[in-house]
């Protein structure tokens, strides 16, 4: 990360010293300091914005929470974060909260500060530079026109983003993530169409786009050699239409892929309405061979009673959880629940949102099954993914 500029919000003047101290030795930027949240947002204001702020939360005037609410309003492109000596589930809820503000990406750092934590906290911050490199542009608002002539002209496909076996560290298949590539724009996520394209009411046209595609995708994978499984997102919408089993399987005939290579993902806080047609098509699929998986697990509000009602055959833990899994306890006895839950009920457990070897290997430990995140690979294109695996497996 290439910081030129770092602002230190602290009354602590032994903290502000002691931190440029070290950050004189891990960097050649230049330091300034606000003793409060008041005083930073007047700096902020006159001068360059800087690339990186440290924030403490127990300040005079204005504290460091009043501080992120106010400064979510600006348009800051400054890496943020909070130092405290709060309690680890303060910590998490003051980020939790700056993410709902918009503030992306926020981490923290445990007081007393030393050179060890700090040196630690770089390498954090070039391994989110290095996803912001395959993060997609998601403030551009794409017109209704756009959108629908996107879905017309095949603009509207599955990036891959594998999966990989926890107890031999193969690869055993990938997750279909829809991807818009837009003439003009270059490559969007879903979160700068999802919303907008599922108002005009053409959901249901994009996940039949998208399981064409990436079922063909699997298909020359097998024809290639291997035995990969692919996993696609499907709506609620979906699974209300009485129709759509059908449909799946006339795409699964249509290539020639036997079911049990296809896996559909149901965000769990989204079956609730319409429960008896969701479990009507969910229950036509299974009996096929496609295996249905509870994405996000843990985020619902009806988790436990969706979980033991519908069938299952794969659980996914939120990656909320397991990207917090080792900042705050409550993160991590989640992940643990989760994947004691999965093992008893006998479903395959899924931990989405992997970004560290230490997480992989926390994970193996309580008995995951399958492990997907950034750790070993953002989502490809499906030309890309192929070579990715070949230099993995080659390892």
């Amino acid at each position: 990360m290439n910081i030129k500029k770092v602002l230190i919000i602290e009354d602590d003047r032994f903290q502000v010293q002691l931190m440029t101290r070290f950050l004189e030795k891990l960097t050649h930027a230049s330091v300034q300091r606000a003793a409060n949240g008041q005083e930073a947002l007047s700096h902020l204001n006159h001068i360059h914005k800087p690339d990186l702020i440290f924030c403490d939360l127990n300040m005079p005037k204005m504290d460091g929470i009043e501080f992120l609410r106010k400064v979510s309003q600006q348009k800051l492109n400054s890496q943020i974060v909070i130092t405290s000596v709060a309690e680890t589930e303060v910590l998490s809820s003051v980020i939790k909260m700056a993410d709902t503000y918009g503030l992306l990406n926020v981490l923290s750092l445990k007081k007393p500060i030393n050179y060890k934590s700090l040196e630690s906290l770089f390498t954090q911050l070039e391994q989110l530079e290095e996803k912001k490199v395959d993060q997609f542009n998601v403030s551009y608002q794409a017109s209704d026109q756009e959108i629908i002539n996107g879905l017309q002209y095949g603009q509207f496909v599955p990036f891959f983003q594998p999966h990989i076996n926890a107890t031999n560290n193969q690869i055993c298949g990938a997750e279909a993530l829809v991807r818009w590539q837009h003439p003009k724009i270059g490559v969007l996520s879903p979160d700068a169409f999802l919303k907008k394209l599922t108002k005009l009411g053409l959901i249901n046209k994009l996940t039949l786009t998208i399981l064409d595609l990436a079922i063909a995708t699997c298909v020359s994978w097998h024809q290639q050699g291997t035995q990969y499984r692919i996993s696609v997102n499907v709506s609620p919408l979906d699974l209300t239409d009485l129709n759509f089993a059908d449909r799946v399987f006339e795409i699964l005939n249509h290539y020639q892929l036997p079911a049990k290579y296809l896996t559909l993902e149901i965000t769990e806080t989204e079956i609730c309405n319409h429960l008896g047609k969701a479990l009507e098509t969910m229950s036509r699929l299974r009996i096929k061979g496609v295996e249905i998986s509870i994405d996000d697990f843990g985020t619902g509000s009806s988790s436990m009673l969706q979980l033991i009602t519908s069938p299952f055959r794969e659980l996914k833990v939120d990656q909320f959880f397991v990207r917090n899994m080792f900042v705050d306890p409550k993160s991590y006895t989640a992940v643990k629940a989760s994947l004691y839950l999965a093992k008893h009920l006998n479903l395959r457990s899924v931990a989405e949102g992997v970004e560290t070897e230490e997480q992989a290997k926390e994970l193996k430990h309580l008995g995951c099954n399958i492990l997907q995140g950034y750790n070993y690979s953002p989502a490809l294109p499906a030309e890309k993914f192929l070579q990715w695996c070949q230099h993995f497996q080659s390892k």
